[in-house]
């Protein structure tokens, strides 16, 4: 724009200029540490007022132009050197009046050469102070400007540490929470198994749901804000999900038909043996919906219908889960999907964190979750569960060749031995309880030293071990048992811990682990996993 006013000779070589300085003064910005290079600091605040200083030489020329047009082109030149000053320059604070230093240089040198010489004094006394008018205000709004920058970054560091904070009380009470949980489940089941009084065993079982519960709120809570936090890790692996939809439905069974309702599971033709799906999971969301489907169902029944959809351009799994419930109102479609929401209306379907952290997980997986309404599904399918609430989750569907290993039978542990490892009495009592129960032999540890000597002489079949021990943690045991002679030092060994973040998970996974196993535990989930990582007879 200078062009229009001064030849290509006076402009070009400050264009270059400022370009090289613009350049070095990028180069610096994002590399100098003031307090530990000062000399390269001054360096880029030189460059700074010569990047400045340039820009504003073709206006200061232009200013000494006898043309009112070329006058009002450099004041506009000024103006917009200013604010860029007072906006983009002020997070730096001495960045930011190095550059007000050469424009201050600039403006009152050209306004000087232009009035002093004719003894021009009233015009130069009035443009002077207008210069300083503008220049103040500038510089006023640049440290207001300045100021705002630092308290957002003050406040944005004070929240970040209140986050971190946050984290470490969640993973601590997670932990301290988890152990006295596993002690209670383990405990209350082996009661239960030896009870024989109606009265006992009814308590008991209120025993256990209740700490189920506790541990399921305790997932849900640490689940929410590692999800929140985009840090939830999703795994495909090959499964078969018919198999997988059928036993997380079947473990409902026997509350629901104990409250005197009715489920039906419908598996419609077409669906594939295996897919590509993180079974925990797909797991997750539907007990999600199905816990949410039995709380608010006290007459009727739950019918879960799973499908495979062909419509879009990808094929999806579809579970449909409905119950013959209240209901949720229109007006609460998204609603019932926001964390901790609370109404009047208490007992309507889709309070507290299940749904939200569901809808969460299934987005995250490439899939979503939804509620719909009787006019969104068919008028059968509709009147089939009742008019109450029905939730649609749909997952994108990857076939397989890959083969599936099966669960076992119902001792599928039978004449296995596992060596627990753990120094807490009662965690090796609970574990011990429930492999006993699952046909295994056990061998106790109660600390990591004690293991190794064990392994030397003794092969088990697979190993349970803690991460958080006193004399070795779970880490370091596994940097000794990797190191042993013989078949020994390549045993599956799964966690069992009750760090369940996913960093803690990752740098433990890191150290050799074949598997994960949360407190508190669960007979059908340690089953899951042993059996998963068991390996055949004779081939360790």
């Amino acid at each position: 724009m200078a062009l229009l006013y001064l030849p290509v000779a006076v402009v070009v070589p400050f264009a270059l200029l400022n370009f090289a300085a613009d350049l070095g003064n990028q180069h610096l910005l994002g590399t100098v540490v003031p307090s530990r290079q000062p000399w390269r600091y001054r360096i880029m605040l030189a460059l700074v007022f010569v990047l400045e200083a340039t820009f504003l030489v073709p206006p200061a020329l232009i200013w000494q132009l006898d043309d009112p047009f070329a006058k009002a082109f450099a004041v506009g030149v000024v103006s917009c050197a200013m604010i860029h000053l007072a906006t983009m320059r002020s997070i730096h604070l001495r960045v930011g009046l190095t550059g007000f230093a050469a424009s201050a240089t600039m403006i009152f040198g050209s306004n000087a050469l232009l009035w002093l010489p004719g003894g021009q004094w009233t015009a130069f006394i009035g443009t002077t102070l207008a210069a300083i008018g503008g220049l103040a205000y500038g510089i006023g709004a640049m440290i207001t400007t300045h100021r705002l920058h630092a308290t957002t970054a003050e406040r944005q560091a004070e929240a970040q540490e209140a986050n971190t904070s946050k984290g470490r009380f969640l993973t601590q009470m997670s932990h301290e929470l988890r152990t006295p949980l596993n002690a209670i489940l383990g405990m209350g089941h082996a009661e239960l198994a030896r009870s024989t009084d109606a009265v006992g065993r009814e308590r008991l079982s209120v025993l256990i749901a209740s700490a189920e519960g506790l541990s399921t709120m305790l997932d849900d809570i640490l689940d929410l804000t590692v999800l929140q936090e985009g840090q939830m890790p999703v795994r495909p692996r090959p499964v078969d999900p018919i198999a997988e939809l059928r036993s997380t439905v079947d473990l409902f069974r026997p509350s629901i038909e104990l409250a005197g309702l009715e489920l039906r599971l419908d598996m419609s033709d077409g669906l594939p043996a295996r897919a590509m799906l993180d079974p925990q999971r797909v797991r997750q969301c539907v007990s999600n919906l199905m816990s949410n489907a039995v709380r608010h169902t006290a007459q009727g029944g739950i019918r879960v219908l799973v499908e495979r959809d062909m419509a879009g351009a990808t094929p999806q799994l579809r579970v449909t889960v409905a119950d013959s419930g209240r209901g949720v109102p229109q007006d609460q479609r998204d609603a019932v999907f926001e964390p901790f929401g609370r109404s009047a209306e208490m007992n309507l379907a889709g309070r507290g964190i299940g749904l939200s952290i569901s809808r969460g997980l299934a987005r995250k997986m490439g899939g979503d979750l939804m509620l719909v309404f009787p006019g969104e599904l068919g008028h059968a399918e509709w009147q089939a569960h009742g008019g109450g609430a029905c939730f649609v989750l749909t997952l994108p569907l990857a076939d397989t060749e890959m083969t599936i290993a099966p669960l076992g039978p119902d001792r599928p542990l039978a004449g296995r031995l596992v060596l627990v490892v753990d120094d807490i009495a009662t965690n090796r009592m609970v574990a011990s309880g429930y492999l006993t129960a699952l046909g295994a032999d056990v061998l106790e540890a109660a600390s990591g030293a004690t293991a190794l000597a064990m392994l030397r002489g003794t092969l088990p079949d697979i190993v349970l071990l803690d991460m958080n021990m006193p004399d070795m943690n779970g880490v370091e045991v596994m940097r000794c048992l990797r190191a042993l002679p013989g078949p020994a030092a390549s045993l599956p060994v799964i966690a069992v811990t009750a760090d369940t973040m996913e960093d803690q998970r990752r740098l433990y996974m890191q150290s050799g682990l074949d598997g994960y196993l949360v407190k508190p535990l669960r007979p059908d989930v340690m089953a899951a996993e042993l059996t998963r990582h068991l390996r055949p007879r004779h081939a360790v």
